[in-house]
């Protein structure tokens, strides 16, 4: 499914507009601004995630095996 920008863009072609930066501006900020918010997600996951328990030695005394 096209984006609204790219049917924008294509409409615009075709209606004989030669000057398409404004639309390509736009277009490109949408996108970047779609991988940033995305990034964050991904990069907020790992740095919120739980880490996982250490395991940890018995902190029990040895017991004496000659007893």
């Amino acid at each position: 499914m096209p984006t609204q920008s790219a049917l924008d863009i294509v409409n615009a072609i075709f209606a004989g507009q030669r000057d398409l930066s404004d639309y390509v501006d736009t277009g490109m900020k949408l996108s970047a601004f779609d991988q940033i918010a995305d990034k964050k997600k991904e990069i907020g996951a790992k740095v919120f995630a739980p880490e996982p328990e250490e395991e940890t030695e018995s902190e029990e005394e040895p017991t004496d095996e000659t007893d």
